[in-house]
């Protein structure tokens, strides 16, 4: 028996194998992105590293909360120091090889926030960061830091490598990821790099920065430390989410990302990198100051997900794991080992910013990279995508009407061909060659489902907008199934009503015609933005290609168009002739009716026959009482012939069903291999990059982000990593589409009435109290969108019966709604100056002072500052000063001059918490009657480890729905002011 062709393009074997490519690289790439690789069964698997420490480390750093502005910060300021010290008693290391400093002397004035002010707002930060500094190899000796004459030829060598994370954390979460495991991952390297055996070649510093939170300040405090200028390079460590994997989030160039290339585990794309470049992503890590202000080059890596505990009381090690933990500990080791022991001149040259006072880290190429399943790790320079990209625009068309020239000279060009004549210069009875079928298919496929699918992303967003915050993968089944099944349709029952050979080549060249396009404006960001993160597109583009060519080369196994219609001539002449015999009904065979009728006269006939006598032939004249005739002979022969013919035919192949009678020569099994061009690396780029994306934003709509966008990028990918498959989709049986259509309903009704949070993924509502000092009147204020705000405030004891003023216009944060509420029933208790029972508000004016002193007629002033328990205030001015200076100290233009329009505001922070602040201002008058200057005093606090300290806070907490979490709103938790008139 026969055994049919497993790969030949057929509704089963089509069905089958692109079910199961499907299946078998979305269903790895699904775990990939949910779980995180186990950490080795041997904890100290590397000789100086050791994982249980590590954890022990990280449960210490998110023991409490610990914000910039608390006590419990300073605590653990303390433990750093003694826990480094400690690492260097343990490894024998002398003052030579490893110095820990206690930066308690840098302080910085900016005239402009780094990032995230709506309006330019001027800083006077003092740093209490925390600095390593382990000798390399190749370092110079002795104390070289100390040296004034600081340049990259003499002094420094050829420099060294920074790794920075930040112990502070928010003051509504613990900090276990953001940034407890980048410090404890520092405080591992420290340990590991101080051993004599894995001394680096090239010195490392290991920078503990202290209010990264509010600003970046901590790591800006950097710039008056001693040690900046020996940095060529960074890794910078950050948690933009609790939890995963961590996420090589970008880099500076391609040869700092070779560092981390060869990590056990790598992850991370360059999408994400431009994404920052173009100010896709809002938020922002120390990364910006150590690239855009101090000129090195390097990398940021970060947790990125879930973004619902980010900034929560659900930051903490409970929520953690070691898995976590060791993934960017091991990423973070082979990474500093690429960089430090890296001896060749990839870090020598002339610097980006000219800087002769800093050591030479040369300039670097633009990258492009991504990992593949979480194991492999691509790289390559973006010159070399461009020159791609310009190829494949260039040389694709030209190759594909090249080989159509030859196709069309050999008389085998089949595409757009309606008929031709049999013989050449005849236009009688020309052959329909039936060319131009299935044309126009695709677009409209993909233009009908696209449409649904992205209708369907408006759909969610106007009835269940945040679905997705908790419900991803119930959208993306929702939206992949609804294409697959529409495109399905139309292109199935398109091929049903008029069969065409060329469907599948007219697909696969609308994909071309699409990703050509694509590519141009990726080519043309490539070129002028450096933009990198087109690269699907130029795989794309380049598989695509191969297909089309494939689908013009299988054009050669078929016979000429010329001899094609011949042949189909002539079968219809000799048809014809067949049909003009005499007798032709006799050329039919008899039915039923007329063997009966044969039958009864052969009775008649025999009936009829006289008896046999003398005289009768011993030997009848037949075997049978049929009469023999012309007619039926020649039906005979006629038949034996014809079925001659079609046994002949049939050996050497038909067409598929009803499709073009010359296609029956095209090979069956060409189609596998352009699925495999089209299907498994696309499917592996598209799967993973869409689901990174799509958990990074899905949350954001919390943070007043665009509710849709998370939506739109579904949708997007959802059709792209469905295209691969679009050209041999109406080969597909019914099976498989109306499964998801089942799915499509069953996720569509889900998706459109299910409740959008839930424990695992609580909605972020943020949370401020304010008070007037001066009056005593204080307001708590809850931040979000304004359905789940009202229902959450509707669930707190202080709110009821208390009237509720929502304002979107005016809100504390974009995009969201602010609704506040008298809290004079939960007053706030920071500063402890009365015993338990007298009401706080007796001691609300003595929280801050401050004296202002001005002389008669000047438009200038010196403010004294001063507030208990705190060491975050601020000055707001109802019109802009054109100068200031605190304790001294004017603006540091290396972070930017003062704009023309002046400031209205300026942000203090202090070491400590009694030394007042002196700042002196000056402003420009509106009129000679109009000298003077009004605004506030206001200082905030954070500190909320003790219960009863914010007690509208802790309401919050015990309180509010399960599936509501809390975070901070802006610096302080509580913020209190006066106002001022000098």
């Amino acid at each position: 028996m026969a055994v049919s062709n497993p790969v030949a393009f057929k509704p089963f074997a089509v069905t089958f194998w692109t079910t199961v490519v499907y299946l078998a690289l979305l269903i790895p790439l699904i775990i990939v992105h949910e779980t995180v690789p186990s950490p080795p069964t041997n904890p100290t698997l590397y000789s100086g590293l050791n994982l249980t420490k590590s954890w022990l480390d990280l449960t210490t750093l998110a023991r409490d909360y610990h914000p910039f502005n608390s006590r419990q910060n300073d605590k653990l300021h303390d433990w750093l120091l003694l826990e480094l010290e400690g690492i260097r008693g343990r490894n024998g290391a002398n003052d030579s090889s490893m110095i820990v400093f206690a930066d308690g002397t840098s302080n910085i004035t900016t005239a402009n926030a780094v990032f995230g002010a709506a309006s330019p707002v001027g800083t006077y930060f003092e740093g209490t960061n925390v600095i390593v500094y382990i000798r390399g190899k190749d370092d110079p000796q002795g104390r070289w830091w100390e040296d004034g004459t600081m340049y990259s030829d003499k002094i420094i060598g050829k420099g060294g490598v920074l790794m920075n994370a930040h112990y502070d954390s928010v003051a509504s979460g613990y900090g276990a990821t953001d940034d407890g495991m980048g410090c404890a991952t520092l405080i591992a390297l420290v340990e590991y790099f101080s051993r004599p055996e894995n001394r680096p070649q090239r010195g490392i510093v290991a920078l503990f920065n202290n209010n990264e939170e509010d600003g970046l300040w901590g790591a800006q405090a950097f710039a008056k430390s001693p040690l900046l200028p020996f940095c060529h390079t960074f890794l910078n460590l950050e948690g933009a989410g609790a939890g995963g994997r961590a996420n090589l989030f970008r880099t500076t160039d391609a040869q700092v990302t070779n560092a981390y290339r060869g990590t056990p585990n790598p992850f991370g794309t360059v999408i994400s990198s431009d994404a920052f470049s173009l100010g896709t992503i809002k938020s922002n890590t120390d990364y910006i100051v150590f690239d855009g202000i101090f000129g090195l080059r390097g990398l940021d890596m970060a947790f990125y997900r879930p973004r619902a505990r980010y900034h929560t009381n659900q930051d903490d090690a409970a929520h953690a794991s070691r898995a976590s933990l060791w993934h960017m500990l091991s990423a973070s080791l082979h990474t500093m080992q690429g960089l430090s022991g890296d001896t060749g001149r990839t870090f020598i040259g002339e610097r980006g910013d000219g800087d002769r006072k800093k050591v030479w880290n040369g300039r670097g190429d633009d990258g492009v990279w991504f990992d593949i399943f979480g194991k492999g790790f691509a790289l390559f320079d973006l010159r070399t995508m461009f020159a791609w990209s310009l190829t494949l625009l260039i040389a694709t068309p030209l190759i594909l009407f090249a080989l159509t020239y030859v196709l069309v000279r050999s008389d085998k060009y089949y595409f757009f061909s309606a008929r031709r004549s049999a013989y050449e210069g005849s236009d009688l009875d020309p052959v329909i060659l039936g060319g131009r079928k299935g044309l126009f298919r695709f677009p409209l496929a993909l233009i009908v489902a696209g449409a649904l699918v992205v209708g369907s992303a408006y759909l969610l967003t106007k009835i269940n907008p945040l679905v997705i915050y908790s419900n991803e993968y119930t959208v993306w089944a929702m939206m992949v199934s609804l294409f697959y099944f529409v495109f399905w349709t139309i292109m199935a029952a398109a091929n049903f009503a008029r069969p065409s050979a060329l469907h599948r080549g007219y697909s696969i060249f609308w994909l071309y015609i699409i990703a050509w396009s694509i590519l141009v404006a990726d080519t043309v960001f490539e070129d002028r933005f450096r933009i990198a993160a087109g690269y699907i597109f130029v795989f794309f583009q380049s598989v695509v290609f191969l297909a089309s060519f494939i689908s013009l080369c299988e054009l050669f196994a078929l016979p000429t168009i010329a001899s094609f219609a011949q042949r189909v001539h002539d079968d219809h002449e000799i048809r014809d002739h067949i049909s003009v015999v005499p007798h032709a009904d006799d050329l039919v065979s008899p039915s039923r009716d007329e063997l009966d009728a044969d039958e009864d006269d052969a009775d008649n006939e025999d009936d009829s026959q006289p008896a046999a006598t003398e005289t009768t032939p011993l030997v009848s004249g037949g075997g049978d009482n049929h009469r023999t005739t012309f007619a039926t002979t020649y039906r005979r022969s006629i038949s034996a012939f014809m079925s001659k013919a079609t046994s002949s035919e049939n050996e050497k192949g038909q067409p598929y069903e009803y499709e073009q009678k010359w296609s029956a020569n095209l090979p069956s099994w060409v189609w596998v291999l352009q699925f495999l061009m089209l299907g498994p690396f696309l499917i592996i780029l598209i799967g993973q990059n869409g689901l990174t994306l799509v958990a990074s934003v899905s949350q954001t709509g919390a943070d007043g982000s665009s509710l849709l966008l998370p939506y739109l990028i579904t949708a997007f990918f959802s059709i792209l990593l469905l295209l691969p498959i679009t050209p041999f989709i109406h080969r597909i049986t019914h099976h498989i589409p109306l499964l998801l259509l089942g799915v499509f309903v069953v996720t569509l009704i889900y998706n459109l009435v299910v409740f959008p949070f839930s424990e695992d993924s609580r909605y972020k509502i943020y949370f401020q109290q304010t008070i007037d000092l001066d009056t005593g009147i204080t307001k708590v204020n809850y931040v979000g969108l304004s359905e789940y705000v009202e229902r959450t405030i509707a669930e707190l004891p202080s709110a009821m019966g208390k009237e509720l003023e929502c304002n979107s216009a005016g809100s504390l944060r974009a995009g969201l709604t602010t609704c506040s509420y008298d809290g004079s029933d939960v007053p706030p208790n920071v500063v402890k100056e009365y015993p338990d029972g007298v009401p706080p508000q007796k001691g609300f004016s003595s929280w801050l002072d401050f004296n202002i002193t001005r002389a008669e007629g000047e438009t200038r002033a010196k403010f004294e500052i001063d507030a208990k328990d705190s060491r975050s205030c601020a000055i707001t001015f109802k019109k802009p000063i054109s100068s200031f200076a605190v304790n001294g100290n004017q603006p540091d233009e290396q972070f930017g001059t003062l704009p023309d329009s002046g400031l209205t505001r300026i942000k203090l922070y202090r070491r400590d918490w009694t030394t007042p602040w002196i700042v002196d201002v000056q402003w420009e008058s509106d009129s000679d009657e109009n000298t003077g200057m009004d605004g506030s005093v206001l200082c905030s606090w954070d500190d909320v480890n003790t219960p009863g300290t914010i007690p509208a806070y802790d309401e919050g907490l015990k309180y509010a729905p399960r599936w509501v979490a809390l975070s901070k709103l802006t610096s302080g938790l509580c913020e209190g002011s006066k106002a001022f008139k000098a």
